[in-house]
């Protein structure tokens, strides 16, 4: 199986960062109210840190600190070697493959130009269709858009 998780080491830095930070709530383990769903109010969740208007996640902490993608709405950690605009690029090529019925040669090449950005590691494409499947889960599951 796939894993993209950073290092445990930098997991645990990142959640001794979330527990010291006000926002924590050490009953939940989450970054400010556990968020199901959407909430009534928007504003729910809005704080002002450091003069500056920020959403907390509602995220459950532990596994939010595993995904390389993730970042703290606060500013105090931030997703790995990634810059935003890349994790939206990867978001969108991710949605698209993973809703088409067959993936083309174009992206399956552009798919593993991913995964050797996210691992370092460039290898040809595999057209073993559970490594293709297997490979575009873990991507959502980093991007948060499954749960394991």
């Amino acid at each position: 199986m796939l894993n993209f998780n950073v290092p445990l080491h930098i997991q645990r830095e990142r959640l001794a960062t979330c527990k010291k930070c006000k926002f924590f709530k050490p009953l939940t383990q989450s970054c400010g109210t556990l968020i199901v769903g959407n909430t009534v109010d928007p504003e729910e969740n809005s704080v002002t840190h450091y003069k500056e208007k920020i959403k907390l996640c509602g995220c459950i902490m532990p596994i939010k600190t595993k995904f390389v993608f993730s970042s703290c709405p606060a500013h105090k950690w931030f997703a790995l070697d990634w810059k935003d605009e890349e994790i939206a690029a990867l978001d969108e090529f991710i949605h698209r493959i993973h809703k088409a019925n067959k993936i083309e040669p174009h992206d399956l090449h552009q798919l593993y130009e991913w995964f050797g950005k996210m691992t370092k590691k460039y290898q040809l494409p595999s057209g073993c269709a559970s490594c293709i499947r297997e490979l575009i889960t873990e991507f959502r599951r980093q991007l948060n858009k499954v749960d394991k």
